[in-house]
């Protein structure tokens, strides 16, 4: 970053070199070209309104806009990123304001991923959590393995290489404590709370485990579940924990969440401050966990998970 001080950075245009034969020039902007992009569809070029050959682009303004690099995340678009700036945005096409995931566009290098704001769910988790190390002041430094030039990291490898040191992530599920009830719920209306563990991150660590249901108690219900999970990529990977209301009729209600950077857990007994959906505390309602990391001592295997409280039948963690 040292090397971007006293500079000025610029937001351009690229101009299109036209076909053999075409009396005109046409421009697009990083938007247009994204857009087509995510559509899959071959964008139709403007007619330069003004005199025929001549663009209202600086020559040497669109020479340092390049989108020579891959739109698919693997290792030459992280090698893209690791000397060029990528913007990343929804589409403007998403009239409800949806969101995409930007764990995908970490995992690609992508220095600015925005997100609408105005939209809470699981993509403004990620990215409220991702910021969490650092007091969210908005910048965090990618890990060293995606800073060289010459980087072969690749987020879509299942093997080794750089960046890839896999760990045993156990967490076991204890407890909650004064959990609340959904907004629109009718105040006479009883809980029945299970909690999902989720890992996101490169494609092989995206996984999550879920606890049963417990009825009738948002009180201090205790699940006393444990989870294994293996990380590969630990400097990429984000872990939520997120509590819902088990509904057998309809969908299940959000009740909270947290989450934070894989880097970030600490490991022993801890309680979980749950966040409302919007981001905003929900003190005092919390859940009760337990955290072990080891380091994986053979070849990865499949995530287990049990539940030594009850039954198999009616306790054991379910992957969805």
């Amino acid at each position: 970053m040292k090397d971007l001080k006293y500079k000025i950075l610029v937001k351009g245009k690229k101009e299109r070199v036209v076909e053999e034969g075409s009396s005109s020039s046409s421009e697009f902007s990083s938007s247009d070209e994204e857009a087509s992009r995510s559509e899959g569809k071959a964008r139709p070029k403007k007619e330069d309104k003004k005199v025929p050959g001549v663009s209202k682009l600086s020559p040497e303004l669109s020479e340092l806009v390049d989108f020579s690099c891959p739109s698919h995340p693997g290792v030459h678009f992280v090698r893209h990123n690791s000397h060029q700036l990528s913007r990343i945005y929804p589409s403007g096409q998403r009239l409800q304001s949806s969101n995409y995931n930007p764990q995908e566009m970490w995992n690609g290098g992508c220095q600015i991923v925005a997100l609408n704001f105005q939209t809470p769910g699981e993509q403004m988790d990620l990215n409220h959590g991702r910021f969490l190390q650092n007091g969210q002041c908005g910048y965090i430094l990618k890990p060293p393995f995606m800073c060289q030039r010459d980087i072969s990291f690749n987020p879509e490898n299942v093997g080794g290489g750089p960046g890839h040191r896999p760990v045993l992530l156990t967490v076991r599920v204890i407890s909650a404590q004064q959990l609340p009830k959904p907004e629109w719920n009718k105040p006479s209306s009883i809980m029945d709370p299970q909690v999902w563990v989720e890992k996101h991150g490169v494609p092989i660590d995206n996984n999550k485990k879920k606890t049963h249901h417990v009825d009738n108690n948002g009180f201090n219900p205790r699940w006393d579940c444990t989870f294994n999970f293996t990380v590969h990529v630990p400097d990429l990977a984000l872990v939520r924990f997120m509590v819902e209301d088990h509904d057998y009729t309809s969908r299940n209600d959000f009740l909270g969440q947290y989450t934070l950077p894989f880097t970030s857990l600490r490991t022993g007994y801890r309680h979980v401050r749950l966040l409302k959906l919007d981001g905003s505390s929900l003190s005092p309602s919390s859940i009760f966990i337990h955290v072990k990391v080891t380091p994986c001592q053979s070849s990865p295997s499949k995530s287990s998970a049990k539940s030594p409280a009850r039954s198999p039948s009616k306790s054991s963690a379910k992957k969805p």
